[in-house]
């Protein structure tokens, strides 16, 4: 049997950070469900009321006593799911591999890293298969915050209004949280019926022939982060489909540090966030199979997407 000195699978710390860092240009769900590290299976969070905006008598007297505002808040139990995969690399593929890098061949293949990339991927993209069917789904919404389109009022249609929309729909979720979104998810058709839309191109330069760029949708919609979801899942039938649809979603998402720190605190009204143990996902230990000569690698991910307010975020479906 051959040791893992002789194929060399001693870097697993680098094979994790190689699978923390994938996806990086094609997944999205971090954007509108921002990682809550946790360190337990199950943790219960605070979800308090809107204290915050109602007006009380503040004024007092001298010596007389402080009004005293009662928070209330539902505690409650986020859990988390265990999502695992193992990618079998045969003997024969690995010694090729390294006999490659022996004699410096540039094409050779890193059969390890393209190990760690496929479960990577593979990982990812069913944490954000889970996203985007929470997201897309009305029902994840509070009423009144989903329009459906059709026909003449398709951001695809030339009079399609997707600015007049999006900024109606912002001032639709301002005022129930009292705070404007700060995010708008788009898929790829979402995206492309928005950069030619006769509203949207109405806002550009008149010196400028092609369509808009997301810098500059930033300022016509007046939302500082526009993310695009481009990534695909083939089925069964090998039929590929797009994994946001054909959506766009404008939601208030605050920022949480790496650590669980950063802007969040009890009066911020996430729309959603996604509950993930500490350190995933992480590369498991290779380890060998005798009977197939296989070596196989393994990746694990325990997280839930989770939505806190559904005041905070919008749906708007069929736009193209």
């Amino acid at each position: 049997m051959m040791t893992p000195e002789q194929i060399r699978l001693k870097q697993n710390p680098i094979l994790t950070s190689l699978l923390l860092g994938l996806g990086q240009g094609t997944f999205i769900a971090n954007s509108l469900f921002p990682a809550l590290p946790q360190a337990l299976s199950s943790v219960m969070l605070a979800k308090i009321g809107n204290e915050r905006f109602r007006r009380y008598n503040l004024r007092r007297a001298p010596g007389s006593a402080t009004k005293r505002v009662d928070i209330k808040y539902d505690g409650q139990v986020y859990t988390v799911d265990q999502y695992s995969v193992e990618v079998p690399i045969p003997r024969e593929l690995i010694r090729e591999s390294d006999e490659s890098r022996r004699l410096n061949v540039g094409n050779y293949l890193d059969i390890s890293r393209i190990a760690m990339t496929t479960a990577g991927d593979i990982l990812n993209l069913d944490y954000e298969l889970e996203a985007a069917g929470l997201a897309t789904n009305a029902a994840t919404y509070a009423t009144g915050h989903t329009l459906a389109l059709a026909g003449a009022t398709k951001w695809s249609a030339a009079t399609g209004t997707p600015q007049t929309d999006i900024i109606a729909a912002s001032d639709t979720i301002r005022k129930k949280i009292g705070k404007r979104p700060n995010t708008l998810v788009l898929s790829a058709d979402a995206l492309s019926a928005l950069i030619v839309n006769p509203e949207i191109k109405g806002q550009l330069p008149l010196t400028q022939l092609g369509p808009a760029t997301i810098e500059q949708l930033k300022t016509i919609l007046n939302v500082p982060n526009i993310v695009v979801g481009d990534s695909i899942w083939v089925d069964a039938t090998d039929t590929a489909s797009d994994v946001w649809g054909n959506s766009a979603i404008l939601a208030y998402v605050p920022r949480i540090g790496g650590a669980g720190g950063g802007d969040i605190s009890l009066a911020e009204p996430a729309f959603g966030f996604t509950n993930v143990m500490e350190g995933h996902p992480f590369a498991e230990p290779p380890y060998y199979e005798n009977n197939s000569k296989t070596w196989v690698y393994g990746a694990t991910y325990e997280r839930r997407p989770n939505v806190a307010y559904p005041e905070a975020a919008f749906l708007f479906s069929n736009v193209k």
